[in-house]
């Protein structure tokens, strides 16, 4: 292969013929930046392979296919990330989109030998793509504007598809927990964030979309509790303050339940 990409995003598709074609062209489309795709698909049969195949000929190795079995999203996004070639790193759902420029400022913040990430501001948006959920939007915006681990204890304000980091974070932190099958990227962020804290990016860097296939959409009490299980096992590292970090988690959870709902598609 001759392209040598700066930045590979890995994605975990299955079942998402209605979004993917958009969430591919979202990535590869980023202009001043060298950057690979890696589509992760363990058999989708609602022709997702063959619109992956069609966009295949016009990015040619910019995109990556793979398709087999996996274990999991987490375990497709941990064998993404092994595939990978480039040195900042970032993984997206195949329902979700970057936002245009979104990618042309990590070299700035990433491009080092020592454990680096970001994040940056993600919006709202619904089936068609239109913005939704403004008061979330800011809500989060205002949670993620300055970093602290006690705080991210309480409450997963990290936007997945707006966060981004270099390899040797990701070899040092180990990669996704398979066993986790909706809050792994809490549970990778916290381990990031007890190794290095990220830079806070203001700007807009993807989308989020609800709709009524997502997973977080259908299991938000599943969701939550593991999102709790999973502050539980790191809060003991910070004594009083992860024991009152997870106390203000309960309640912060109760809020988000009552949310969905009343947002639910």
């Amino acid at each position: 292969m001759s392209f040598s990409p700066d930045i590979s995003i890995v994605m975990p598709c299955y079942q998402q013929a209605a979004f993917l074609e958009e969430a591919v062209r979202s990535v590869l489309d980023q202009e001043g930046v060298a950057v690979e795709l890696l589509v992760m698909d363990p058999g989708s049969t609602d022709g997702s392979r063959e619109l992956l195949h069609g966009l295949q000929s016009s990015y040619g190795e910019r995109l990556q296919l793979h398709f087999a079995p996996d274990e999991g999203q987490a375990d497709a996004v941990n064998r993404g990330m092994a595939l990978a070639r480039g040195k900042m790193l970032g993984w997206l759902n195949s329902d979700d989109r970057l936002r245009p420029g979104a990618l042309r400022q990590l070299s700035e913040f990433l491009n080092d030998n020592e454990p680096r990430w970001l994040y940056g501001r993600c919006g709202m948006i619904d089936e068609r793509g239109r913005s939704i959920s403004r008061f979330i939007v800011c809500y989060k915006n205002l949670r993620g504007r300055r970093f602290s681990l006690p705080k991210l204890l309480t409450e997963d304000f990290i936007p997945q598809m707006a966060a981004f980091w270099n390899r040797p974070l990701w070899n040092a932190a180990g990669g996704l927990d398979t066993s986790r099958q909706l809050a792994m990227d809490y549970d990778l962020f916290l381990r990031f964030a007890a190794l290095v804290e990220p830079v806070v990016v203001t700007r807009y860097l993807a989308d989020f979309r609800v709709h009524r296939g997502a997973k977080s959409s259908l299991r938000v009490d599943a969701h939550l509790a593991e999102a709790y299980a999973t502050a539980r096992t790191h809060a003991a590292e910070l004594g009083w303050r992860g024991q009152l970090s997870l106390v203000l988690h309960r309640i912060y959870a109760e809020r988000t339940r009552l949310i969905y709902r009343l947002i639910k598609p």
